[in-house]
């Protein structure tokens, strides 16, 4: 019956206490999952940011586009004030009309450069560049030569080549290439403008993702480590309350009760306070065992343990020493009445019956009292005093309580 008491014992224990924390496997699994979400995070880092990048460029070339549409039209208007400005010189023959003429040749050369650079972004605009191009050469060359043959020839040798219509037939080319590359790059521009917005979205939605995948891997991160701590924390206060309260009866141990004694003395010193101690000692227990059992015996402390806690005042401390022995501490004690009445409430606890067994019948309890400072200034002391009046009362029988 011993034995099979021992095993039962142990295998509660077994339920009752949750297994460590297995650090090596919790490493292993958070190492995993890290290198889990380290990689989706690149992979997904990487599609964003080149869709961050396929966007720019898109953008980039509306950009270029756009730019080199306003480029052309200005490039004709250029030409059309050097052509003006070459005729007011043709004419008059005054430098002041030159002025104008020259502002227009440079804004025209440098607006070539800028308007050409569209090549780079498409192939298809390459050749009507070329062409363009040779125009706008031919025709400032013949402004170039009008203005030269004015000014060396005189008037009517420059108006022969102006009415030669050469510089119109060039004007009306370029103006013709002009529209047909303004065309294409609206048709280039509205392309890529639909592309651009096609990116954009795919540029929200990837970088939504990411966002939503980063709070979503932090909050997970966090469960996983507060869960971690809260398996922790609960260990920590199972061992705690294992290491301070009897396994059994749930009342606190001998330790804990001998540290709680020695600081309400020290508290009872300052204030100048008297302190009960009551030591109980079950009469009948050792039968019990021996006729029902050690588990029926165990069933009977947790019921005795039960019933003290409904006795006791609000403040006292009740533990469990070991075997049938219980301490009821009072740390704020008036007198000894107070002792005595609650020794009483102890005692009665066992004139109702614990069941159908009849243990109840067999049951009773002998109680020793002792008060600081009369009997003793620390817990040895007041120990050994209601220990002594404790068997005092076994000696007589038991059942009763004995303080002097």
């Amino acid at each position: 019956m011993a034995k099979e008491n021992v095993l039962s014992r142990k295998d509660i224990v077994s339920r009752v206490l949750t297994a460590p924390v297995n650090m090596k496997q919790l490493k292993k699994r958070l190492r995993f999952s890290f290198l889990l979400a380290f990689l989706f995070f690149v992979g997904l880092f990487l599609a964003t940011s080149w869709m961050f990048f396929s966007f720019m460029r898109a953008e980039n070339r509306w950009t270029a586009y756009s730019e080199s549409k306003l480029l052309l039209i200005r490039l004709v208007s250029d030409v059309k004030d050097a052509e003006t400005g070459q005729r007011g010189y043709l004419i008059t023959g005054k430098d002041v009309y030159l002025s104008p003429y020259r502002k227009a040749r440079i804004q025209i050369l440098r607006d070539m450069r800028v308007a050409f650079r569209i090549q780079k972004w498409d192939n298809s605009l390459t050749g009507l560049s070329l062409v363009l191009e040779g125009l706008l050469k031919s025709k400032m060359g013949e402004l170039e030569e009008t203005i030269r043959l004015r000014h060396v020839a005189g008037f009517r040798v420059a108006r022969a080549m102006v009415m030669s219509d050469y510089g119109k037939k060039v004007m009306d080319q370029i103006r013709a290439i002009s529209l047909q590359m303004e065309a294409l790059l609206s048709r280039k521009k509205d392309f890529e403008k639909q592309v651009l917005l096609r990116r954009e979205r795919r540029v929200f939605a990837a970088g939504s993702v990411l966002a939503i995948s980063i709070v979503f891997f932090w909050g997970l991160l966090y469960r996983i480590i507060a869960k971690e701590i809260e398996t922790r924390e609960s260990l920590l206060l199972r061992l705690k309350e294992e290491s301070t309260h009897d396994a059994l009866t749930g009342l606190f141990n001998r330790p804990a009760a001998m540290e709680i004694l020695q600081y309400s003395i020290g508290n009872a010193e300052r204030r100048k306070w008297k302190i009960g101690v009551l030591m109980i000692d079950l009469d009948g227990f050792k039968e019990i065992n021996d006729q029902w059992g050690h588990l029926a015996g165990d069933q009977a402390l947790v019921e005795v343990a039960r019933r003290f806690r409904e006795a006791v005042r609000e403040g006292d401390v009740l533990s469990r020493l070991g075997g049938d022995e219980f301490l009821c501490l009072m740390p704020v004690l008036d007198g000894v009445d107070g002792a005595l009445k609650l020794g009483s409430r102890l005692l009665e606890v066992f004139r109702h019956p614990f069941g159908d067994t009849g243990i109840s019948n067999r049951m009773g309890c002998s109680i020793g009292i002792a008060v600081y400072p009369e009997d003793g200034k620390d817990p040895k002391s007041l120990l050994a005093a209601a220990d002594r009046r404790l068997y005092s009362v076994k000696e007589n029988g038991g059942g009763s309580i004995c303080f002097d």
